[in-house]
This record gives structure tokens, C-alpha cells and sequence, in this order.
């Protein structure tokens, strides 16, 4: 499906709909095909009802002419049942092929996303919005199955209305097709008009959420006490009406800018109904039509009416086939699973050469020509000012990143695109902004290794080491407590019993064959003993783990055999920390000066 022509997003949607779930599609078309024709049928067993009356009156109940007005009510009545039934199919099956057709289309472009190993392309802003628009996000929120939905609503309502016209044109071909043709072209710039003031209002969303932001600061109670202090009350209140003044103005002036073309259409329409009814009564009065013409005519133009509603279902075909749309911009395929373990051998080094790296649409490197060795079961603590380039190195030694020249290897087997997801199995990390899954505590630990999701016995043993004992035996549902209130049984945490569940994840990732542990600054909101706790717990369960940590705090990490400082994304030094200490040079002078301050704050 890759290459659709966007102009026919709602075509190539409906295709897929019938390959996707193809009762469904087929039943909803059904329905919508019966629910269009039924009410054609009406009309004419109405106007074939009126005639037969007309005949039957003062004939007796038990006449042929009575007999067949019988018959007509009970057609009838089927079809008035008919089309209830199929009204309900089309909405029953519509929904469900809707959420069907969203569900899978989502699972494409998961795939597309979740399928390179590299995690650029989810920090790149143009790549999220496609996904944001594939969900149905973005101006307004509607999943790409909703135009499906629509559009069966909106084929019936279309069906009736040419079998209504066809039926007028039997009377007069010229009278059927002119009004046909007047109320399609009304119908679509109405439909139109309604899209684009959805779409304007929408747009406004922006606007209307700082409008409401400036409402609630001052009842809000974080921040009722400075606003008061500062005397802000008056300034935030008269912001808020000059900006919702100004939001809301805009919008009622498009809306005003339709008022004149809703003058036409009701001129205009009001013009046609009122010729078709002289004709039809000029007809009758002069004997070129009967009755049942007349009843004919009458609900045929009732139901040409109904082409003139635009409502929900032009939103849903519009904005849900702009998500198809998008959808079908990314890739089929499916999640690949979790490669195999590509190294089965430890690891004796891991090693990048002459290694660079640039962001996306950034001016410099955040890294130049870095060149590093790691032997196995060494302890290495990088440092450096922010913007440095330490997240930079610790992501490109993971396989999160694709550097821009030179070579990343592990165990002398470059990481690249063949085996860069087997890699990251053998990678486990304590990221600052680390996974806070709302799934129990066991799914949370068990992440680390989930191909040992099975091994309760360890996730116990580095619960323990963790700290978390004591925290598992006061949870509600123990180990299949939810870690998140907002569910049934489940609870909130704090951050440093977060940190320990994080704590506990990677260790578990390592009791089960990781061979590099990750530590990227994720006690940066810690104070200074904390966090020294925090890596001196790290360092006694972890010995002998290769392992990377990143600090901006250089007493913390002391204790690492091996020092790299980063500045302007090189290595400026390298070696142990009495060793830099003792060459007096920018490693020095910074952990110098983070020990004169933390000595004046305790003074």
C-alpha cells in the first residue's frame, strides 16, 4: 500500500477495509446498500398505496382494489422494518469495522516505527507528527476508521437521495435532474463551509488552551500563594479576557462570513421545493398526473432534503481519510520480534574508533573523532560540562545511535544495522529519564530480561539488593500490584522507589547475561548523598559488570577505575581519577571547584 495517491486516501481506505476484515466491510456494505434503497421502495409503495385508495374508497373492504391497498401497507411495513434493520447492521458492523480497521492500521505504524534499532527518528519532530496524524491527532482527533463509519452513514443518505431523483425524473426527467444537480453542488460547498469552521475552531485549540491556563493559575493552588504575594490576580484575569476575547472573535468572524451564503441556500432551496411543488400540483389539477405521482413527488424531494445536512459524517470521511492517509505513508510489516543473543561469548572489549556523530539539522558535531577502549568488567565514569556529548558516546556504545563516521564494535564485531537490536540485549540502563511502566511490579523488574520473565526466584534476589523488600511487602497485591493509582488496586511511588524498581531492572537484566550496564545521570535530581548512596550501591552489586556512568557531579564517581572527561565532544582526558587529579589539568580544576562549593553551602 505504500505509494497510495493521497488524493484518494478514502478509496484505497475502503479496499483495505474489504482485505482487512472482509465480513465486516461486506456486512456494513450491505447494510448501507439496503438502508439507501429501502426508502426509495417506500416511496413508491406509498405513491402505489395513494392510487389503490383512491380506487378502493366506497368499493367495499373486501374489493380487489381493497385487497391490493392490504397488501401495499404490509410492503410497507416490511420495508419500513427493513430499513431499521439494516440502519442498525450498517451502525453495529460500521463501529466494529471502524475499530477493526484503526487497530490494524495502528499496528502498522507501530511496526514502521518500532522496526529500526536506532531511536533518532522517534526525536525527530516531523517523524512524530506523521504518527500523531496517523492516530487521528493533530488538528482534530479522529483514528482513520471513523471515515469508513462516516462515509457507510453518508453512502445511504446518497443512495436514497439519487433513487429519489431518478423517481422525480420518471415525472420529469428535466425536474429530477435539475434539482438533483442543485442540491449536490449546495450539499458540497455546505459540506465544505462545515469543514472548514471545524477545521478553523480546531485550529484554535492552541490559543484556547493558554486562555485557559491564564484562568486557572490563580485558583490553582500551586501557584495561589505567589500570585497573590506578587499581586499577579488582576493581571492574569484581565490576560485571560483579552485573549479569549481575541480567540473567540476570530472564530465568530468565520462563522459570520457564512451567513450570506446560508442566506442563498435557504433562498435557493426554498425556490426549488416551492417549483417542484407547483408542479407537481399544477400537474394533478390539470390531469397529467394522479395522485400517487403527487405523494411520489412529495416524499422524493422530503428525501432530497436530507442531502443538505452536513454534520459528523463529513468530519469523520475528511479528517479520518487524512489519517488513512498518513497511515499508509509508513511501511507495512509487523513487529520484528527480539533478536537472538548475537554474542553468546563475553565480551572482552568494547570500542568505537574515530568516532563522530551529528543530530539531525545540527550546525556542529557532538562528537569528533573519539576514539575509546573499554576492556571487560571495568568500572568507566564519564564526565563533563553539559553539551559535552556524554548521552551522546553512552547511546552510540548502546546501539541507540548510527554514528555519522568510524566504528562502534563489541568483542571486535562491529555494531551496525545487521545485529544492532542483538546488541542492546546484551545492553541493560538506568537512563535519567528512566521507564515508569504502569504494569505491576513484576513486569516493571522483569523488563530487564524478558525472555526470564518466568525466573520469580531472581526477580526476589534483586528486589533485595535493590532495597525493594520492604517496599514488596506493603504493596496491596504484592508483586502484581499495579504501580499507578490511576488503576483498581494500584499505587503511586515515589521517586527514589522508582529509582530502586529501575535499580532492580537492570540487575536483573544482568543476572540473566547482560554484558554492559548503563548509568546515565539517573540520580540527577538527587542531592549529593544521595546519589553517592545511589552509585556506591551500584558499584558493590555490579563488580566485575563492564559498566558506563555518566555524573555531572565528579565526587560521585570516584570510585570508578577509569575516568574520561568529554568537552566539545572530544576526549580531552582519560585515566584514573588520582592520576588526573595529579596532572593538574581541566578534570582537576572542575572537581575542585565542586568541592569548594558543596564545602561553602556547608559552612
Amino acid at each position: 500500500m505504500t505509494g497510495l495517491p493521497r488524493r484518494w486516501p478514502l478509496f484505497a481506505l475502503v479496499g483495505y477495509a474489504f482485505r482487512t476484515a472482509p465480513v465486516l466491510a461486506a456486512v456494513t456494505a450491505s447494510g448501507a446498500l439496503v438502508a439507501g434503497l429501502a426508502p426509495v421502495g417506500i416511496t413508491v409503495a406509498t405513491g402505489a398505496l395513494v392510487n389503490a385508495l383512491s380506487t378502493a374508497i366506497g368499493a367495499g373492504t373486501a374489493s380487489p382494489a381493497a385487497r391490493e391497498c392490504y397488501g401495499l401497507v404490509a410492503v410497507i411495513t416490511a420495508l419500513f422494518l427493513l430499513t431499521h434493520l439494516a440502519d442498525s447492521t450498517r451502525t453495529a458492523a460500521g463501529r466494529a469495522l471502524a475499530h477493526r480497521v484503526t487497530g490494524r492500521l495502528a499496528e502498522r505504524v507501530m511496526a514502521a516505527a518500532c522496526e529500526p534499532a536506532t531511536v533518532g527518528h522517534l526525536e525527530d519532530p516531523a517523524y512524530l507528527a506523521r504518527i500523531a496524524g496517523a492516530r487521528g491527532g493533530g488538528t482534530i482527533e479522529i483514528p482513520p476508521g471513523e471515515a469508513l463509519f462516516g462515509f457507510a452513514n453518508k453512502g445511504s443518505v446518497w443512495l436514497t437521495g439519487i433513487g429519489s431523483a431518478a423517481l422525480l425524473a420518471q415525472l420529469s426527467w428535466g425536474l429530477g435532474l435539475v434539482v438533483f444537480v442543485v442540491f449536490a453542488v449546495i450539499y458540497r460547498r455546505l459540506a465544505h463551509n462545515f469543514r472548514e469552521s471545524v477545521h478553523d475552531s480546531a485550529a484554535q485549540a492552541g490559543e484556547l488552551r493558554r486562555t485557559s491556563y491564564l484562568r486557572d493559575v490563580p485558583t490553582t493552588p500551586a501557584a495561589a500563594k505567589e500570585v497573590r504575594v506578587f499581586g499577579l490576580t488582576s493581571l492574569f484575569r484581565d490576560a485571560y479576557h483579552a485573549e479569549w476575547r481575541a480567540t473567540m472573535g476570530r472564530i465568530w468572524q468565520r462563522r459570520h462570513d457564512h451567513d450570506g451564503f446560508v442566506l442563498v441556500v435557504v433562498t435557493v432551496v426554498g425556490a426549488a421545493v416551492g417549483g417542484v411543488f407547483w408542479y407537481l400540483g399544477y400537474s394533478v389539477a390539470t390531469g397529467a398526473m394522479n395522485a400517487g405521482g403527487l405523494a411520489v413527488g412529495a416524499l422524493a424531494v422530503r428525501a432530497l432534503l436530507q442531502l443538505l445536512s452536513a454534520g459528523s459524517d463529513e468530519i469523520r470521511i475528511s479528517f479520518g481519510a487524512n489519517a488513512a492517509a498518513e497511515s499508509f505513508g509508513f511501511p507495512a510489516g509487523t513487529v520484528s520480534p527480539a533478536p537472538a543473543d548475537g554474542w553468546r561469548t563475553p565480551v572482552t572489549e568494547i570500542s568505537c574508533t574515530d568516532v563522530c556523530f551529528r543530530y539531525p539539522a545540527a550546525e556542529e558535531e557532538a562528537l569528533r573523532d573519539v576514539t575509546l577502549s573499554i576492556p571487560r568488567g571495568q568500572s568507566l565514569a564519564v564526565v563533563g560540562l553539559n553539551g559535552a556529548g556524554k548521552t551522546t558516546l553512552v547511546r552510540l556504545l548502546a546501539g541507540l545511535d548510527r554514528p555519522s563516521a568510524g566504528r562502534v564494535a563489541a568483542g571486535g564485531t562491529a555494531v551496525d544495522d545487521t545485529n544492532r537490536g542483538a546488541w542492546q540485549r546484551q545492553v541493560v540502563a538506568v537512563f535519567q529519564e528512566f521507564g515508569r511502566y504502569d504494569l505491576s511490579l513484576r513486569d516493571n523488574i522483569a523488563f530487564g530480561s524478558p525472555a526470564n520473565a518466568e525466573d520469580f526466584e531472581g526477580m526476589c534476589d534483586v528486589a533485595a539488593k535493590a532495597g525493594l523488600a520492604e517496599f514488596v511487602g506493603r504493596l496491596p497485591n504484592g508483586w502484581d500490584t499495579v504501580l499507578s493509582s490511576g488503576y483498581e488496586g494500584g499505587v503511586d511511588l515515589s521517586g527514589g522507589e522508582w529509582q530502586r524498581i529501575a535499580m532492580a531492572r537492570a540487575l536483573f537484566g544482568l543476572r540473566h547475561g547482560a554484558q554492559l550496564l548503563v548509568l546515565d545521570e539517573p540520580a540527577a535530581s538527587l542531592d549529593v548523598r544521595a546519589e553517592a548512596r545511589l552509585y556506591d550501591t551500584f558499584h558493590e552489586l555490579t563488580e566485575g559488570v563492564t559498566t558506563i556512568v555518566i555524573s555531572h557531579r565528579f565526587a560521585t564517581v570516584r570510585k570508578a577505575e577509569r575516568v574520561v572527561v568529554l568537552e566539545h565532544g572530544r576526549v580531552v582526558e582519560d585515566g584514573p581519577h588520582d592520576s588526573l587529579i595529579a596532572d593538574d589539568r581541566r578534570y582537576a580544576e572542575l572537581f575542585r571547584l565542586q568541592a569548594r562549593r558543596f564545602e561553602e553551602a556547608a559552612s
